[in-house]
């Protein structure tokens, strides 16, 4: 496949970016709509479920995702073979879990158990969803992504408009959510080649290169679950509902680097292959050394903050905002020695997590919602420093 095939003119990357710019808006305004339909008691049990269960999107989404946009625009033999094989990963990955949150909602309903399962069901299937999306824009179909995301928006919205106009309930929301989702992944299969039997080595290089380019995603999405739990654990648990919509806006500021980064991957992949590759380890240690820098003066002026008595929204909204920087740095270190070199970044952040999860043992118990996002300060201070050390 040709990089022309894979060109981003202004006209694209509008449509690319308005799709999803509909699904962010639906899902942040939803949120807010959802804080008024509930009682305090039932958004801070939705709000603990989607915080904990989020990450799970991310490791059926992301190493299959980056795979495919790094591996089958380069591929001219094996393109049909690749795509087949991740193929599999939208046709029955969802099912278990489907099946699981089914069964729990007809049994019993109103147990807790059931809204986690309906969680689980529903970010294994988001995410899904999202990998399909992404295996048809490696084949040069940039028209399904923008339709995917823009329905998935509305229809997120129509759901919420439920839940306020008509009463329904965390467990009503999520089933419907994760009804919508089956439909629209069942929509993405016509087109892709189907699975058969792979070349010799191709399935072991797949595989290889799923799990360690997801690695980065799932860890940063991993922390967030984590500090969730630490959260509920401690005496702070209420205060789950105000952390997961400050983590909504987190999440919003940076989606809008990562789809920026999955549009112009395929370019990146090209560009390495064909000699780019000291280029874009010199950028990659730039970026990591500035992320490194940066997270620490945060993580020192953060500190003063909190034994200040910073822990209110406000506060957890301006702790969130001043972190993004570095954050953003460190993820696109993480973006251009990804496809340098896979194994130091996969090692970079699973260090990155343990970093982040020790220091919310410590600070979540403390200060409660502010610690959890204050702990999340380590993610590019531990990445950058590992990143900028790699060779």
């Amino acid at each position: 496949m040709t990089a022309a095939a894979h060109r981003i003119g202004l006209p694209r990357l509008v449509t690319l970016l308005a799709g999803r710019a509909a699904f962010r808006v639906m899902l942040y305004g939803s949120a807010a709509l959802l804080a008024l339909a509930w009682s305090r008691a039932e958004f801070d049990a939705y709000g603990a479920v989607m915080g904990a269960a989020g990450w799970l999107c991310m490791v059926v989404q992301s190493g299959g995702e980056k795979a495919a946009l790094k591996l089958i625009p380069r591929a001219r033999r094996t393109r049909d073979d690749l795509a087949g094989m991740l193929r599999v990963l939208v046709a029955y990955v969802p099912l278990p879990p489907l099946a699981a949150a089914l069964a729990a909602l007809a049994l019993a309903p109103g147990e807790p158990v059931t809204l986690y399962l309906l969680g689980v069901a529903y970010y294994v299937a988001l995410g899904c969803g999202m990998h399909g999306v992404a295996l048809h824009r490696a084949l040069g179909r940039y028209t399904r992504d923008t339709v995917h995301f823009a329905v998935l928006g509305l229809g997120m919205g129509a759901m919420a408009a439920l839940a306020f106009l008509a009463g329904v309930g965390p467990a009503g929301y999520l089933a419907g959510l994760l009804a919508l989702v089956t439909a629209l992944n069942l929509s993405l299969l016509p087109g892709l080649p189907r699975a058969s039997r792979p070349r010799p080595g191709l399935r072991r290089v797949l595989t290889g290169t799923v799990l360690l380019m997801g690695a980065a995603d799932v860890m940063n999405n991993a922390m967030i679950g984590v500090l969730f739990v630490e959260l509920a654990l401690s005496p702070y648990a209420a205060h789950s509902g105000e952390l997961y919509l400050v983590t909504l806006g987190w999440g919003f500021a940076l989606s809008i680097l990562y789809t920026v980064q999955r549009i112009y991957q395929p370019q990146l992949s090209l560009r390495v292959a064909g000699g780019g590759a000291a280029g874009a380890r010199v950028l990659g240690r730039r970026m990591a050394g500035l992320a490194a820098l940066g997270a620490a003066l945060w993580l020192t002026a953060a500190g003063f903050a909190l034994a200040a008595g910073a822990h209110g929204p406000v506060a957890l909204a301006a702790l969130a905002l001043t972190l993004l920087p570095m954050q953003a740095l460190a993820s696109g270190a993480t973006f251009v020695v990804e496809h340098t070199d896979l194994r130091a970044n996969a090692r970079a952040v699973v260090v990155a997590l343990a970093a982040v999860a020790a220091l919310g043992a410590v600070a979540v118990p403390l200060t409660g919602a502010a610690g959890a996002v204050y702990a999340l300060g380590a993610n590019p201070l531990v990445l950058g420093l590992a990143l900028w050390r790699a060779r």
